[in-house]
């Protein structure tokens, strides 16, 4: 009786699958597309603006602390001269941090989603939601040529340099505001290489896992 009570407080949980993913991986694509076969909602880019309804701060300027870590040097002298962010005693990127964080809360709490990247692996996972963390990679030639087509660049070089430079803010970001490593597989219950899967593939893969998760 107690399974049977617990598997019924389980059944009511919602659905949250997070996206981890390296930059020109599809990894957002992916998320779109599971997000559609699942009917579930789907958050990325649109948590910035969420953000900025939620805490009145600038919408540029959040844009621009997105997924990125606080600059200890910056805050180091925000604090020494007292100008600090919104007139409040910490960066942009922890002020949107914590929004965010919140805002991912809330999310968990009223629907089943679709979220990309923004620590919401951690930021869930003492949370009473079924969570099923995904992380999306792909082969270097691969992910150039997927950045060359959709990104402002005209050289695999410059779309190299564009991939480790997102990647390394991606790591930094994900490394400071956790306890974990960014893209450490022990953080992920499915890592999937979407270029060998494609899109709708992968897409499918995770939809499954999810269709199993719901079984159990």
């Amino acid at each position: 009786m107690l399974y049977s009570l617990a598997k019924g407080l389980i059944d009511f949980m919602n659905t949250i699958i997070t996206i981890g993913r390296q930059f020109g991986s599809g990894g957002r694509e992916v998320g779109e597309k599971l997000a559609e076969k699942l009917g579930y909602a789907f958050y990325d880019n649109h948590l910035i603006a969420m953000a900025a309804e939620k805490s009145g701060m600038s919408h540029a300027a959040l844009t621009d602390a997105d997924e990125k870590a606080a600059n200890p040097w910056l805050y180091a002298a925000m604090s020494q001269t007292g100008q600090t962010s919104f007139g409040l005693n910490i960066s942009t990127n922890d002020a949107l941090f914590t929004v965010q964080a919140q805002i991912i809360r809330d999310i968990a709490k009223s629907e089943n989603a679709v979220i990309v990247g923004r620590c919401s692996d951690y930021i869930l996972k003492d949370e009473e939601v079924k969570l099923l963390n995904v992380y999306n990679y792909a082969p270097t030639e691969a992910r150039i040529k997927r950045v060359l087509e959709r990104e402002n660049v005209s050289t695999e070089q410059q779309a190299l340099q564009m991939m480790k430079r997102h990647d390394k803010q991606r790591k930094l970001y994900y490394d400071f505001y956790t306890d974990r490593k960014w893209a450490a597989h022990e953080n992920y219950h499915l890592t999937l290489n979407s270029d060998r899967f494609g899109i709708d593939g992968t897409a499918d893969i995770i939809a499954a896992a999810v269709s199993a998760n719901k079984k159990d």
